[in-house]
C-alpha cells in the first residue's frame, strides 16, 4: 500500500508541475472513488481491473459529449457508476449469503 500510495503520489506531482505548472483546486476529485470501484469492479485480477478501468473512463469521457450534446446531465453517468458498484457487491452478499446457507 506504501508502494502504490507513493507512486499515486509521483503521478498527480507529475501532472501538477509538468502538465499544468501550477496547483489546481479539486485536482483531483473523484479518483479515489473511480480507484476502489475499478478494483471492485475488476475482481483485483489484472485483466479484469483494466477491463472495468476502461468502462469507467469511456462512460467518464462520454458524459462530457452527453451533456454537450444532448440534454441529459452529466450526473446520470455518476448514477449508472454507482448502480454498477452496487449490483457488484451484491453479488458479493449473496454469494456469502448462500454459502453461510450451506453452512448450516
Amino acid at each position: 500500500m506504501a508502494i502504490s500510495g507513493a507512486l499515486a503520489g509521483l503521478a498527480g506531482a507529475e501532472q501538477i508541475l509538468g502538465l499544468h505548472n501550477r496547483f489546481i483546486v479539486r485536482f483531483s476529485s473523484d479518483l479515489g472513488f473511480m480507484g476502489v470501484a475499478v478494483a471492485l469492479l475488476g475482481k483485483n485480477h489484472p485483466v479484469g481491473v483494466l477491463l472495468a478501468a476502461v468502462l469507467f473512463g469511456a462512460l467518464q469521457s462520454g458524459s462530457a459529449a452527453l451533456d454537450r450534446l444532448t440534454s441529459v446531465p452529466r450526473e446520470l453517468i455518476t448514477i449508472i457508476q454507482g448502480l454498477i458498484i452496487f449490483f457488484v457487491a451484491a453479488e458479493y452478499l449473496i454469494r456469502r449469503l448462500l454459502r453461510l446457507k450451506e453452512d448450516a
